[in-house]
């Protein structure tokens, strides 16, 4: 009568064995959540690391751009330096000697011991690349760097639709190997590792290639910022507003340019305390003129004076103005704004505010009273400027701040209308054919934004 017993026994065998598969189960179901959260955490690490690292390098490069020419003498802010392409310096130290030729933009490694960093690099390792546009790029520099200089790149996503337009600098984390991509260490970057060619560390997709930019000058690159089985590149963009307005943050920024704006009307007043009649001869040079290619306004050189002209821009060249009043400027080829300020002996520091000028000077503008052009016969004012309605002045010269609305300044046309630039009187008195308007001044506004200073007739400079 004990068979019941055998059976008791079956049934707890089989509710053991039950039991042991269920926590057999339970064991490798959390094995696989254990392992698919492992990975996911460290994705989210490398996420992390290359959000963190692509980050200060914005930042720092930000920063390097917005002082440089506090560390360099004699240059103005906005630069951004080379690439770390591995021309016989030492790792991570930005190119000085090859960087191509101006407005050409280049690709290579982040300079980051150029930058003052630690060799920043991705969630996978490997150090970060980065590409300048070649209007800013430092070496060597555009004519032209100033809030209006574009940046050359472009950036668009998987469809082909541009994220952002004028950029000016873009880093990159290449991320893990694709394809063909060979990494293979040859001797030249012992830190970071691996090689120089970009093509082995960023992506292309058959449409657009992360590791090349245009080989021509002032031509446009695009990048794209996706995540496909061609592309694993990640990467975050400098464009022109970043730059300039970190600029503007800058308290001692704005009072700079105002300054070379005073400076370079002092030294047009300069001219005229050196014409040959002596001291009551008070004349003024000649407006400067627009004059073909329409790509003249890079140039200093261009900034000449037109034999006439009552309002136009400031004038570099002055040479149909000396004809007429034989002028003592010191040089075969007349500047009135040379460098060393040779030409304006009585105001100082103009050389210092010179390179301001030249990155800045088509911003610059300036109207003649028409008894102070250089063909009067009389320096004293019966037909003069006012501002506001107000005072007799022999000429004005106004700087033309950031665009406003309705203002473009993207390519060479653009930049040859003053329209761009000025507003108010300022523009609707052009071309001041009696010399003797009322131009406007006064506080910023969203529909005004120029800043004047006059010059007396008895040649003195002061704001208006």
């Amino acid at each position: 009568m004990r068979r019941p017993a055998r059976h008791v026994n079956l049934n707890k065998q089989r509710g053991v064995a039950l039991m042991v598969m269920l926590v057999i189960m339970i064991m490798g179901i959390a094995a696989v959540l254990i392992g698919s959260l492992s990975t996911t955490a460290l994705k989210n690490e490398q996420q992390k690391k290359t959000a963190e690292a692509l980050a200060q390098a914005k930042d720092t490069l930000i920063g390097y751009a917005i002082t440089y020419g506090d560390v360099y003498s004699g240059e103005v802010h906005g630069y951004l330096p080379c690439p770390d392409l591995a021309n016989g310096n030492t790792e991570g130290m930005a190119e000085t000697s090859n960087c191509g030729l101006k407005n050409i933009s280049k690709i290579g490694r982040l300079p980051w011991r150029k930058l003052g960093l630690n060799s920043l690099r991705d969630g996978n390792g490997e150090c970060l690349w980065y590409a300048i546009s070649g209007s800013y790029k430092n070496m060597p520099k555009t004519d032209l760097m100033n809030w209006d200089t574009p940046g050359l790149f472009e950036i668009l996503d998987a469809n082909g639709s541009i994220i952002a337009r004028d950029v000016v600098a873009v880093v990159f984390a290449p991320g893990a190997v694709l394809g063909s991509q060979s990494r293979a260490p040859d001797g030249t970057a012992p830190l970071c590792g691996g090689n120089y060619s970009a093509a082995n560390y960023l992506d292309a997709d058959g449409t657009l290639n992360n590791g090349a930019v245009s080989a021509n000058a002032n031509a446009t690159s695009q990048f794209r910022l996706t995540s496909s089985t061609q592309i694993n590149d990640q990467l975050i963009y400098i464009t022109r507003l970043d730059i300039w307005n970190a600029m503007l943050k800058r308290r001692d920024f704005m009072s700079t340019l105002s300054t070379m704006t005073q400076k370079a009307a002092e030294c047009i007043a300069d001219y005229g305390r050196r014409n040959s009649g002596g001291t009551g001869d008070k004349r003024l040079p000649w407006s400067g003129r627009l004059r073909n290619p329409v790509d003249d306004y890079w140039t200093e050189t261009n900034y000449d004076d037109g034999d006439g002209l009552l309002s136009g821009r400031l004038p570099h060249r002055v040479n149909t103005s000396d004809s007429d009043t034989g002028n003592l400027i010191s040089d075969s080829s007349p500047y009135q704004l040379r460098s060393d300020g040779s030409n304006c002996p009585n105001v100082t520091q103009w050389a210092s505010y010179y390179p301001w000028w030249v990155n800045w000077k088509d911003h610059m503008y300036y109207a003649l009273a028409n008894d102070f052009k250089p063909s009067s016969g009389v320096t004293s004012c019966g037909t003069c400027l006012s501002v506001n309605g107000t005072g007799n002045y022999a000429a004005v010269v106004m700087f033309a701040g950031q665009k406003l609305s309705g203002q473009v300044r993207e390519n060479s046309a653009d930049r040859l209308s003053f329209a761009n630039y000025l507003e108010g009187r300022n523009i609707s008195n052009h071309p001041n054919g009696a010399g003797n308007s009322d131009y406007q001044s006064g506080a910023e506004t969203s529909s005004f934004n120029d800043v004047l200073y006059c010059i007396k007739p008895d040649l003195t400079v002061t704001p208006c």
